[in-house]
């Protein structure tokens, strides 16, 4: 669904709650999945802060078959370059986008998850996500905590 001029962003963009959402400083693994069932992309954002020497970041999305992870599988070209402080990648802001499309759909696979790694070191950064392409507009508004318009 295109988004008109009329609509607002919250009626045509979910957010999965906290689900999918991490800040994190210092050495740190996140993983989480969720239900992209009822959608037709998710977009996963990554926001950067300062890092400490040494520090790298990596992310990439997989795919599974249920929000632990069964049968987790990497989606084939939704990683970014490994982001670390040799290079000075401070303040840096990535987005990582998949169509349901892109998913092995027929081998039951429907969730979509985002896995962020830190080594090295101490790096600021945060993650978030957003589902967009509802099969179900408006989309539920509930897993914000306010919204203004």
């Amino acid at each position: 669904m295109t988004q008109a001029y009329t609509h607002r962003f919250t009626e045509v963009h979910e957010t999965p709650g906290h689900a999918i959402d991490t800040w994190a400083i210092g050495v740190h693994t996140a993983q989480t999945y969720v239900s992209v069932a009822n959608h037709q992309r998710a977009v996963v954002l990554l926001f950067t802060g300062e890092m400490s020497q040494g520090a790298t970041l990596d992310l990439l999305l997989m795919q599974a078959t249920d929000a632990l992870g069964a049968n987790a599988k990497v989606i084939a070209g939704k990683a970014i370059t490994q982001l670390n402080a040799a290079l000075g990648d401070t303040n840096d802001r990535v987005a990582i986008e998949v169509r349901t499309e892109e998913l092995d759909v027929d081998g039951g696979f429907s969730f979509v998850g985002a896995i962020m790694t830190i080594a090295g070191g101490a790096f600021e950064a945060c993650v978030t996500g957003f589902l967009g392409g509802s099969n179900y507009v408006p989309v539920p508004d509930t897993n914000w905590t306010e919204i203004i318009f």
